[in-house]
């Protein structure tokens, strides 16, 4: 009896282990959510006039980046502080817009400054890199965690593939970003960031391998035009599905199994 006991006890310890990771994702997914429902609000009540002037020190930001060749730092390397400086009309934690990559199922915010803060957070931009507002000759880098604390965030960044599209949302615009590649670099190689004459490209970062910071993973995207406005918006609505499936899957498996062990406890002590 008492050795049937520990068994199930210690199956069903194993179990929640097992289930720790899907729970704490979803309720990550579900923090994000709501910073990215509350951010939509506050830019839905901002005054067009607040709107522009917001846009404007953004592009003369954007603006001195063009030609400059000032060395950038490793978001996972250092404490990234630069671009605060230069709008400090956004508050420290406050987010900036959001990025949404249908392939692997994620939209997560995004903050000013790649800080191991805001990468605890969600998505940070670096600083020295343009911000994600479009254009020839920008340049922006949105850096993210192979995963934090069971949230996935860019865990299958690795994933996408030449062609798959990825989206950024700020200030109630929308730009649609086309993957033209990837690449595996060292740490030190942040020139692999830097601002390319003519192009408006955003490229995703994270550690690479899974689990180790050994290398930076680079998702290149090239701006291109979004003909069906509706597709990120879709995409979005498909995510969040995508997201309670997968969960609600997990969780009634992990039912399930925890139901046969009872049942087939309970049949062993009644022919006991």
């Amino acid at each position: 009896m008492k050795k049937m006991l520990l068994s199930a006890t210690l199956f069903i310890l194993g179990f929640s282990i097992f289930l720790y990771p899907t729970v704490s994702n979803y309720m990550n997914q579900r923090v994000y959510e709501t910073e990215i429902i509350n951010y939509e609000k506050r830019v839905g009540k901002l005054k067009d006039e607040d709107l522009r002037n917001k846009f404007k020190v953004m592009q003369a930001y954007n603006e001195s980046l063009k030609g400059l060749s000032f060395s950038m730092q490793d978001p996972f390397n250092s404490n990234d502080k630069k671009n605060e400086a230069f709008v400090n009309f956004i508050k420290k934690n406050d987010v900036l817009g959001t990025v949404i990559i249908p392939k692997i199922n994620e939209e997560l915010p995004i903050y000013l400054g790649a800080t191991q803060e805001h990468l605890s957070m969600g998505v940070g931009q670096i600083g020295g890199t343009s911000f994600p507002l479009g254009g020839q000759d920008t340049h922006t880098v949105l850096a993210g965690h192979r995963g934090y604390h069971g949230a996935k965030m860019f865990r299958h960044l690795d994933q996408l593939q030449k062609g798959d599209r990825f989206y950024i949302r700020i200030l109630g615009e929308e730009l649609t970003y086309e993957v033209t590649g990837h690449e595996v670099i060292l740490p030190s190689q942040v020139e692999k960031l830097a601002i390319i004459k003519g192009k408006d490209k955003a490229t995703l970062l994270t550690c690479e391998p899974y689990t180790s910071s050994k290398y930076r993973l680079l998702i290149y995207g090239e701006r291109v035009n979004n003909e069906i406005k509706e597709n990120s918006t879709e995409s979005m609505i498909k995510i969040k599905k995508n997201q309670k499936q997968d969960f609600v899957k997990t969780i009634s498996f992990i039912v399930i199994g925890i139901l046969v062990i009872f049942i087939a406890l309970f049949g062993l002590l009644r022919r006991k």
